[in-house]
């Protein structure tokens, strides 16, 4: 719990309604409607949902054992989707062009699954040609 709220179903709750939140308000943050009462495996009925999260297991399963996720910019990356179990990162995607959210988040799943299958991080956003090294 952080600040009395459960980020595993605060999480769902915001991914459920991610295709719904208008564009131009992206900058507004959803509003905090799980608290340490809520329960931590089902989300909030009233909402309709554009990613169902059965197809975000692998984000469920970090979260729920202490890792976590991170969208947004790191500096110069804009567009950034890292993975981080609470030991070492797991993956580091970049948004691509016209890419949804949504499907943004399908991938980092997917990157999750791959990277605890071969013991390596997927990462987008270093090059090996670039001396140049971005880490979280």
């Amino acid at each position: 719990m952080l600040n009395h709220i459960d980020p595993s179903a605060y999480l769902r709750h915001v991914l459920q309604g991610i295709g719904e939140h208008p564009i131009n308000r992206i900058e507004t943050p959803a509003a905090v409607a799980h608290r340490s009462k809520a329960p931590r495996t089902s989300a909030p009925s009233s909402l309709a949902g554009s990613v169902p999260t059965d197809q975000l297991r692998h984000i469920a399963a970090m979260l729920d054992s202490g890792g976590h996720i991170m969208l947004g910019t790191i500096k110069p990356v804009a567009g950034a989707a890292v993975a981080y179990d609470g030991h070492k990162t797991l993956a580091m995607l970049q948004r691509r062009p016209s890419e949804a959210v949504a499907d943004l988040l399908l991938r980092l799943d997917a990157a999750i699954a791959t990277a605890k299958s071969n013991g390596k991080r997927v990462d987008e956003i270093n090059k090996p040609s670039s001396d140049v090294r971005h880490e979280l």
